[in-house]
């Protein structure tokens, strides 16, 4: 019997590891999206990364705006840009600039262009650490107020801006129907969404 336990003991230890190391693994970021929705803007202050005064969260607030999570040496943050540059006129598009260097950054936007309204500089990542990001990019959604709609972790397509953030941000911006419907019609949005994401 000793010489069976023996032998069964580490065979479910091994077994119990592996099952929560494949749990752990189809543990997705890009799943967990839509279940940030609804959560507020963190107060923060962060340096302009153009030098100018300190920029505080409260001041990207008053009408739904998008906060980009990105950084000069993120290949995906480069290829989305030219679309951040197309969408920069509809919308109003902040930067939070992660982990980067601020010549470097700055170096980009001066050669690819600057689509964003300020940039926020994170080079500790403690922001964004506030914020949830997992890595860059990442796009957010917020209503007037500072009210997470959505958020899409890697790269931000047209199609992934048609089909996950337009039909949210044109319902923000209702200015027919009243709060509590813009607010349900959100919430509808955001399960459909959710729905749609599941296996």
């Amino acid at each position: 019997m000793n010489a069976r336990l023996r032998l069964f003991v580490p065979l479910v230890l091994t077994l119990g590891l592996g099952a929560l190391l494949w749990l752990g693994l189809g543990n997705n970021p890009y799943s967990q999206d839509e279940a940030l929705a609804g959560r507020p803007l963190p107060a923060w202050q962060s340096d302009d990364l153009f030098g100018g005064a300190p920029i505080h969260t409260a001041a990207l607030k008053g009408e739904p705006f998008v906060l980009n999570v990105w950084a000069s040496w993120c290949p995906n943050c480069r290829a989305e840009h030219p679309l951040l540059g197309d969408l920069a006129s509809a919308v109003p598009l902040y930067g939070l600039n992660y982990r980067d260097k601020g010549d470097a950054a700055l170096a980009w936007l001066t050669e690819a262009g600057n689509p964003y309204r300020a940039v926020l500089a994170d080079p500790d990542g403690r922001l964004a650490l506030e914020l949830g990001v997992y890595g860059t990019p990442e796009t957010y959604l917020f209503t007037g107020d500072g009210t997470l709609l959505t958020r899409h972790t890697g790269l931000l397509t047209r199609e992934v801006w048609q089909r996950q953030f337009a039909p949210l941000l044109a319902k923000a911006r209702s200015n027919t129907a009243s709060q509590p419907e813009v607010e349900r019609e959100v919430e509808r949005e955001v399960k459909r969404q959710v729905q749609e994401s599941k296996p």
